[in-house]
């Protein structure tokens, strides 16, 4: 069954964070210096000192305070799209379970909207659920909010799948039918830096219905019978792996990377056009290519700034997205490494190909070998000058020739 986890992250997020319990214990002790009591007595015609040592000794003991961990909470549902109105229930339920006994979960209201972008109906290009890309997309982006929420451990719930099985005994005459429904539900508990799972468990919650020719055992409730079941089965394996300290500690955060991002437009040139000396046109058969400037670079969600340039991100799996007005949205999971550098090709919008032919009418007109006035030019190189200010970098190649300059360039 697919995993919706993306589709219905927006409202089954929240943060808890729990305490773990046995702490080291750091113990000291020191002697002070002795102390000696002196005594003398006579005692059968014997004179006798007696003397009498006593050494204090200090134990100092230490206990570390409880470290508090910060987990994100994932509820998915992989049993059928029509059980996704099951989510919110279970992540209550579990919610409920977890409070208490060392853990704090947060109103998941307040940190909902850092989820909104995360809703695939703006993705520029859904892929096949069962797609490699599909998935890498849905672990990295849990991660990478995680990790923008300062989380330590990502738990990661989910519906697996919910069936029922039917079973008709015969006796004394009377057909009696028992229909169980059940609910398989597991967690993992991820640590939150490298995305490896530290813990796992499945739990399974089963409810039982009767009937008869003549008896009809009609129990609306046993969904939510089913959620709490497993929500508390859950809750109870979380807690004592806990308290057995079978969860490890959080790894410490990897350093950041250096990730370059060079864009250009796909396909878009404008012609090599010069201005001689004496205001001649003339037409090359070189062209330059055409780069967008100011695009908008969503990491995971989270603008980060702009390309092209440079960015700082952490290392492995990461969902990038370019956004830039004219242009249809860029998307791809890659695997951020330092020192890479990304080469990207954006494709115009319909929209952005009229402005971008209106912007370039005017080289439509120009011949090759035609002579201009001095006012000629002028507007010509206004023309231009308009369409480098349109966000637009045009990328011009080395070497002008003699007595001549570009129209995209300096003199």
């Amino acid at each position: 069954m697919k995993s919706r986890i993306l589709t219905l992250l927006l409202a089954t997020l929240g943060l808890l964070a729990f305490a773990r319990g046995n702490e080291p214990v750091e113990r000291t002790v020191t002697a002070n210096t002795p102390d000696v009591e002196t005594r003398t007595y006579e005692k059968d015609g014997k004179m006798v000192t007696e003397r009498v040592t006593t050494t204090k000794v200090k134990e100092v003991e230490a206990v570390a305070l409880p470290k508090t961990f910060k987990a994100a909470i994932f509820v998915a549902n992989r049993s059928g799209a029509e059980h996704d109105k099951l989510i919110n229930t279970l992540e209550d339920y579990l919610t409920a379970r977890v409070s208490g006994s060392g853990f704090q979960v947060l109103s998941r209201e307040v940190i909902a909207n850092a989820l909104t972008s995360f809703d695939p109906a703006v993705a520029s290009a859904p892929r096949p659920a069962d797609s490699l890309d599909a998935k890498l997309t849905e672990q990295s982006s849990a991660l990478r909010l995680g990790q923008n929420l300062g989380a330590d451990y990502l738990l990661v719930a989910a519906i697996d799948s919910i069936g029922t099985k039917q079973r008709t005994v015969s006796a004394y005459g009377v057909n009696m039918t028992n229909v169980d429904t059940n609910l398989r539900a597991t967690y993992k508990v991820i640590d939150g830096n490298t995305g490896a799972t530290l813990a796992a468990d499945v739990v399974k919650s089963t409810v039982s219905a009767r009937q008869t020719e003549n008896a009809v055992e009609d129990n609306s409730d046993a969904v939510n019978e089913l959620l709490d079941q497993a929500a508390e089965q859950l809750g109870n394996s979380l807690k004592a792996r806990v308290a057995a300290r079978q969860i490890p500690a959080a790894s410490v955060a990897a350093a950041m990377v250096d990730v370059t991002i060079n864009v250009e437009a796909a396909d878009l040139y404008v012609p090599d056009v010069r201005i001689t000396e004496n205001n001649t046109i003339a037409i090359s058969e070189d062209k330059f290519k055409v780069s967008p400037l100011n695009v908008t670079v969503e990491v995971d969600g989270v603008a980060m700034g702009s390309a092209p340039g440079k960015l700082k991100l952490r290392p492995g799996f990461s969902k990038l997205r370019l956004t830039r007005d004219g242009f249809k949205t860029w998307e791809r999971t890659i695997n951020a490494v330092n020192g890479m550098n990304l080469n990207v090709a954006m494709e115009l919008s319909p929209e952005g190909y009229a402005r971008w032919k209106e912007s370039t009418a005017f080289m439509n007109d120009l011949k090759n070998g035609a002579k201009l006035t001095d006012a000629q030019v002028k507007v010509l190189e206004g023309q231009a000058e308009m369409l480098k200010n349109s966000y637009f970098r045009i990328n011009l190649k080395e070497g002008l020739h003699l007595h001549s300059y570009s129209l995209f360039g300096n003199r």
